[in-house]
């Protein structure tokens, strides 16, 4: 799988499982998503199952420190750090992908309640959320 294959597989899953989180609790709060080279085996990490009483970014930061140990243990060929991000009355879904040549960082819009949420167009953000952590 090269190397944009490999980032939109990644952008596709971690969208995916922030939406039902969405949908499900009203907010994404801080996970992360990790695929190997071939874009195989997703395992995700949602330090709030572990964490139930963290603040947001104890959880951001519990997020990060288990994508690092997942990068340095190796086989990683993307990450994807996914969350609820507010600015005044709006609220949208970041998402940070890596792959070992490059990066994106898009906040998706979303509207609506409960099932109803849907997400808006993607938009570009200037740098990244945090990082990088994969990619040079």
């Amino acid at each position: 799988m090269n190397d944009q294959e490999l980032l939109e597989k990644t952008l596709h899953v971690a969208r995916e499982a922030g939406l039902f989180l969405l949908r499900k609790h009203g907010s994404v709060l801080p996970f992360g998503l990790t695929l190997d080279p071939a874009g195989d085996n997703p395992l995700t990490y949602f330090p709030r199952d572990h964490l139930p009483r963290a603040s947001w970014d104890e959880l951001l930061d519990a997020t990060l420190a288990h994508l690092e140990r997942r990068i340095d243990s190796g086989g990683i060929g993307a990450i994807a750090l996914v969350t609820t991000l507010e600015s005044g009355s709006e609220s949208g879904m970041g998402v940070q992908v890596e792959t070992r040549a490059s990066s994106l960082f898009l906040v998706y819009p979303y509207t609506g309640t409960g099932q109803d949420r849907r997400l808006g167009e993607p938009q570009a953000a200037e740098g990244l959320l945090v990082g990088p952590l994969l990619a040079p």
